[in-house]
């Protein structure tokens, strides 16, 4: 073989190669301005520790939660704003969730806690079509262990509204890790993109 036929060979196995390389490339996360990946702060991101009952009457604690993927929210039953918005966005992402068939749980620890007897998380949860077998609704904590709860875990403050009998609560979707490390903060109001949070849950359960 001629010194010109082997250059030309080697060139066309290297574009063959380079053209091929996708195949093997590590998946990337999603790029939306939805998602906020916490891993890339220097802060210590572990939750704090917290424990309740769920919409059955089941004892719920962040201990148990060791080892398991999961989403987590604040609501409340009465709440005359943003939950209206939160908790059908959240439904959609449980559909996404089981259509994909990932192993992800599901949190919404509800900020009015005197109120929100585990019947009434039931009866709300149902009201919004959601699916029990991977998602609870969590009570049976006292308002100042929510507050600490929420402050030390999410960075965000719980605080009533009397005035307008509301609560104001965070509005963002949280991964928690197997590790119990936040990981990353979703936009669960207005900003919601169900697409690329499916995405990046499925790029990091996947991992």
């Amino acid at each position: 073989m001629s010194k010109l036929h082997s250059l030309l060979l080697l060139a066309g196995l290297a574009l063959l190669l380079q053209g091929c390389s996708f195949l093997y490339s590590a998946p990337a996360p999603p790029e939306s301005d939805a998602i906020i990946d916490v891993t890339q702060s220097e802060d210590d991101w572990g939750i704090a520790d917290i424990s309740g009952e769920n919409q059955d009457g089941e004892p719920w604690s962040t201990e148990e939660m060791a080892g398991e993927w999961w989403v987590t929210k604040t609501i409340f039953t009465r709440c005359p704003t943003v939950c209206m918005t939160m908790t059908p966005n959240m439904a959609q992402l449980q559909e996404g969730i089981l259509e994909e068939d990932l192993d992800v749980r599901i949190v919404s620890f509800t900020v009015d806690a005197d109120f929100d007897t585990p019947e009434r998380l039931r009866d709300y949860g149902e009201s919004y079509g959601a699916e029990f077998s991977n998602w609870d609704f969590v009570t049976g904590y006292t308002q100042e262990e929510l507050e600490e709860f929420a402050m030390d875990t999410f960075r965000a403050p719980i605080v009533k509204v009397p005035e307008q009998n509301d609560i104001m609560h965070p509005t963002r979707f949280y991964l928690i890790s197997p590790e119990g490390e936040l990981v990353r903060m979703y936009s669960g109001e207005d900003g919601f993109d169900l697409e690329a949070t499916v995405a990046d849950l499925k790029y990091l359960v996947g991992q």
